[in-house]
């Protein structure tokens, strides 16, 4: 008998979960909340506190995979996510972006079916095929409907198994990366982004966020089928399904597309985390004649195990991230300086930084990057406001809550979980956690990963205009988009 995946969650803190959303729907325009007035009437029930999510169903393919099936049979539509071992880290060295020309052009054409035939396949049958590259692994996603499911894998698996990788799509993907570089020149979040990889990462290859001229022209077709060999392989990598399929169902159709693809085991990447830089530094890239300033403040924080992460999460609910949060109402509302501005923390096995970032008018530069400042200093300084606390932990639990009513979205925490070794019953004490996080706890973790004295600030603007006043913020390094 096939049974729902059912979750103790009270109808009120659904409610307010959906009003939350609903108050910005994802690509709509955010409107202004200025002299909205809060009344503070929506808690978090306690029944809420105790949601346990559905667990998975764990088996090992015949190929070492280790696969989490979580059934549910509400949506006839069945998801599929398999992690290898590739990524971006696994580039050769001097050519970044090997790892996502193979996971560009791996969909481009089989020994049976050309990009186009691909294409008008996976149409017909409504699924839909992705292949992705990260920092250190690689991902490969495959959605259809349960009854086009069968047909859709086939296709994945002639993709994964049999790709030709065909020197005009190779030439063509360049073609468009040389493009995408040249127009991304003049994106100043693409330049700002640039540089401050190379300040936080500069020792190693995370410093890379994409191709650069010289990699594509040096990059051969060669190097795509030598990634391809040595990093598409199972190597006991996770997998997850999800959807309207039995586990055993699961089992029998992996096995039998994918029992004959075999490899590894393939090394995990291992880098250092860095730590915060020391001396507070200003990074000013040229951009004549701007009319406004990009500026991003950062430095190195918590990576996706540290012990703060939860309470930093809070923190920043309360800083940063979305339109309650201080930096969007004070920056953006009260005092008129960028129409949108948010912060937040990259934290993973590989990367761990904070950053805060808005593009604001040239002429109001300094007070806006000296506001940034101050807020950070508040929030370090100045224990939280209870109801400020309260809204920005019922914000967390509320949209934590209401993910879970997607499979996939269940899937992806238990993948999470794996993937770093989080604690069995991590997701079960989630919202109990969050909302046990304290003002004391607030401060603490500011103090720790908000940086302040230490700032590393990018700014692309007018130098003419900004260069002499930036001084107020620390030293100040020029450089050209050129050398950027």
């Amino acid at each position: 008998m096939k049974k729902p995946i059912v979750l103790s969650i009270v109808f009120a803190a659904l409610v307010f979960a959906q009003v939350v959303f609903a108050q910005n729907p994802q690509g709509q325009q955010m409107q202004s909340i200025k002299g909205v007035v809060k009344y503070n009437k929506a808690p978090v029930a306690s029944e809420v506190l105790k949601v346990k999510l559905p667990r998975p169903v764990e088996r090992q393919l015949s190929n070492g995979i280790k696969l989490l099936a979580v059934e549910s049979h509400r949506v006839p539509s069945i998801s599929l996510r398999i992690t290898i071992p590739s990524g971006d880290l696994r580039d050769p060295a001097g050519l970044p972006g090997v790892s996502d020309a193979t996971a560009a052009l791996i969909r481009l054409g089989t020994k049976t079916r050309s990009s186009k035939e691909i294409a008008e396949t996976l149409a017909d049958l409504g699924a839909s095929l992705t292949v992705g590259s990260g920092e250190g692994e690689g991902t490969i996603s495959l959605s259809a409907l349960t009854e086009n499911f069968d047909a859709a894998l086939a296709v994945l698996t002639d993709v994964l198994m049999n790709p030709a990788f065909p020197q005009d799509e190779l030439d063509k993907w360049k073609t468009r990366q040389r493009a995408s570089l040249e127009q991304n020149k003049a994106q100043p979040g693409f330049l700002a982004n640039d540089r401050l990889f190379k300040v936080l990462y500069g020792a190693d290859a995370r410093q890379y966020t994409h191709p650069t001229l010289d990699s594509l022209n040096k990059m051969t077709r060669d190097n795509i089928v030598e990634h391809y060999k040595t990093y598409y392989v199972p190597s006991g990598e996770w997998a997850g399904i999800a959807g309207d399929i039995t586990p055993g169902d699961a089992v029998a159709k992996l096995n039998k597309a994918l029992g004959a693809w075999k490899g590894g085991p393939v090394a995990r990447v291992s880098l250092p985390l860095p730590a915060p830089i020391a001396e507070k530094k200003v990074y000013l890239i040229a951009r004549p004649n701007s009319v406004q300033t990009y500026l991003a403040i950062a430095n190195h924080a918590i990576d996706r195990n540290s012990p703060d992460y939860i309470e930093c999460q809070v923190m920043n609910r309360v800083l940063g991230s979305g339109p309650s949060s201080r930096l969007f109402r004070i920056i953006r509302e009260e005092k008129g300086y960028t129409y949108g501005v948010g912060s937040g923390f990259t934290a993973t096995r590989y990367l761990n930084h904070f950053i805060a970032s808005t593009s604001v008018r040239t002429d109001v530069t300094e007070p806006a990057l000296g506001e940034l400042l101050t807020q950070f200093g508040d929030i370090r300084n100045r224990a939280v406001p209870a109801d400020e606390l309260a809204d920005a932990k019922s914000a967390i639990v509320a949209s934590f809550v209401l993910g879970l009513e997607s499979s996939q979205s269940v899937l992806g925490r238990w993948m999470e979980q794996r993937q770093y070794g989080l604690p069995e019953d991590y997701w079960d004490t989630f919202a109990q956690k969050v909302m046990a996080v304290t003002a004391e706890d607030v401060g603490r973790v500011a103090k720790k990963y908000v940086p302040l004295d230490n700032v590393q600030i990018v700014a692309v603007g007018d130098a003419a205009k900004i260069g002499d006043l930036l001084k107020k913020f620390g030293p100040v390094e020029e450089i050209s988009p050129e050398s950027n």
